[in-house]
């Protein structure tokens, strides 16, 4: 009785460590609504497929310069069709910000889907993670752009 109980923990424990730990592309999507409400939803795989943008910077929240890759916010939201002066970036835990359209589209931010070469879990900020190349200059050192940096972005709404 006391071994089933034991194991039961054990499932329960490793089954919770591999939520977080696990690798952040399988089934991994964003979703992106436009100003009348339509919506798309992009899969990470075709994520992948959009032209690349790619740089080094450092972040608050990581240890030393990282290598982020993404899609491009001006690619994005054309893509998406959104045309909205403000955008609500979502995160998985519903936290939420609003974030003048403008900023993601010519401050050089991305929605970065790998850090390093890698999938992004969860735990690890991903699957997706609104970031700009904050050591190329002061202002995106501040604390509206730190609160634009969302991580665990499931949703990119201009219908606001």
């Amino acid at each position: 009785m006391k071994m089933k109980c034991c194991v039961k923990l054990l499932v329960m424990f490793v089954a919770v460590i591999g939520l977080y730990a696990t690798p952040a592309m399988a089934g991994s999507s964003v979703t992106l609504a436009q100003t009348d409400g339509t919506s798309v939803t992009i899969s990470m795989e075709k994520m992948m497929e959009m032209p690349v943008t790619e740089f080094y910077t450092s972040t608050p929240w990581t240890n030393g310069i990282q290598k982020f890759r993404g899609v491009d916010f001006k690619l994005l939201l054309d893509t998406a069709g959104i045309d909205a002066e403000t955008v609500r970036v979502s995160a998985l835990n519903d936290y939420s910000v609003m974030v003048p359209a403008n900023v993601l589209r010519t401050d050089g931010a991305i929605l970065a889907y790998h850090m390093n070469d890698a999938e992004m879990s969860v735990r690890e900020k991903g699957p997706f993670w609104v970031v700009f190349p904050y050591d190329k200059d002061v202002r995106f050192q501040t604390d509206a752009y730190w609160a634009y940096s969302v991580w665990q972005v499931k949703a990119i709404d201009g219908q606001n």
